[in-house]
């Protein structure tokens, strides 16, 4: 079912069915915002600058990657950052797990879930923690771990802690303006929604993206997101990774694989694999977050060996969850995913690196300047005339 825009018959009285529903959920949706905004349910304001990443669909826009490049040049810019997640999918009832302190990683991935333990393995300087409330989990990173930055995963809909920069990403192949609200759609919000956002970005356009369906994007997103700047993007395949290591982005070309997910839009990885320049024999969709069985994983083995393929290809988020021991794994290729900004960096994100630098700046100078903090310094100035220009 091509889930948000209905085409067949079948689909259409599918999603006609469930519009009551979608309109109890818009309803308790509006009044939820209304109690925040009315301060009849009290927000949490940090001392710390706050960066949510988020989206109004259900899933792959690319947040999660999103999350781990901003998190990399808030870092590269000073700041200690804590990456907050909700850990959607983790099978432990734990309901403040700390995944990494910023200089080792400490929760399985049952207590961590597939994308807070990715982002902790990708940014290993960052403080990693996954809760049920994003507000204590913050407590924790402050007051534990010496947090002065936050990034919130999939923070959007998560009124309680106010933000500074509140960014929202939209996919190039959606038509959210054609798309309805849960459960008849993916829509978690109405594009009302989009009032809040600081800056929108739209994600995965293609190399040779439709010049008129982009701009009819930028408009519909300009009329309802009329305080936030537009930015683009796409994520392209940075490395290969094996259990062992990394492999060259070229080892699939031309290789005959058999590739397997479970992510929200499996779509969007059979596109990256056809750019990748491989043959792919099948591609096994699973639901988003899903938990591979022992017979899931000797299938697909057994499967690669049949078709003749020379290696098994999923997502880094998917291998991270197949046991080391494994016999798959020794034809299993992950591929890892890098943000390419189409531009410069939003404004309100630069300002903020370039913030942290200059407040850095005025500290060292204040204080007595060792030949260490003048070294740190030159480092630092370095970085300011290098993040502010594009570099993804």
């Amino acid at each position: 079912m091509s889930w948000g825009n209905p085409e067949s018959g079948q689909e259409k009285l599918v999603a006609g069915l469930l519009s009551p529903i979608s309109l109890g959920y818009g309803i308790g949706s509006y009044v939820r915002l209304k109690a925040y905004s009315q301060g009849y349910i009290k927000r949490v304001r940090l001392p710390i600058p706050v960066v949510s990443v988020g989206n109004i669909t259900c899933g792959g826009t690319g947040k999660t990657p999103m999350a781990i490049d901003i998190s990399r040049r808030l870092i590269a810019a000073g700041y200690r950052v804590a990456i907050l997640s909700r850990g959607y999918g983790r099978k432990s009832k734990k309901k403040t797990a700390v995944v990494s302190d910023g200089k080792g990683t400490f929760a399985s991935i049952e207590d961590s879930g597939d994308e807070p333990l990715l982002i902790a393995r990708s940014v290993p300087e960052a403080i990693v923690i996954v809760g049920s409330s994003r507000a204590e989990s913050a407590d924790v990173a402050i007051n534990e771990y010496g947090a002065d930055a936050i990034v919130l995963d999939d923070g959007f809909q998560h009124i309680k802690i106010e933000r500074d920069i509140d960014l929202v990403l939209i996919d190039y192949n959606d038509e959210p303006d054609k798309d309805s609200l849960l459960p008849a759609g993916r829509l978690r919000e109405p594009l009302s929604a989009l009032i809040r956002a600081k800056v929108v970005v739209i994600t995965k356009i293609p190399q040779n993206p439709d010049e008129e369906k982009l701009e009819n994007l930028r408009r519909l997103i300009s009329k309802y997101a009329t305080r936030a700047e537009i930015a683009a993007a796409r994520f392209v395949p940075k490395h290969l990774k094996t259990h062992s290591g990394t492999v060259s982005i070229d080892k699939l070309k031309g290789q005959r694989v058999i590739g397997f997910c479970g992510v929200a839009r499996p779509e969007s990885f059979a596109r990256t694999l056809e750019s990748l320049g491989c043959e792919v024999v099948d591609l096994k969709g699973f639901s988003d977050h899903h938990w591979y069985s022992p017979e899931e994983l000797t299938a697909l083995e057994k499967h690669m060996r049949t078709s003749n393929a020379s290696a098994v290809v999923t997502t880094e988020k998917d291998m991270i969850k197949i046991p080391a021991h494994d016999r798959l794994n020794q034809h299993l290729i992950a591929v890892e995913m890098g943000v390419e900004w189409l531009g410069p960096l939003p404004v309100r994100l630069s300002e903020m690196m370039r913030g942290k630098l200059e407040s850095d700046l005025r500290a060292d100078q204040i204080g007595a300047i060792s030949t260490d903090s003048t070294d740190r310094l030159a480092q630092r100035n370095s970085f300011a005339s290098r993040s502010l220009i594009l570099s993804p």
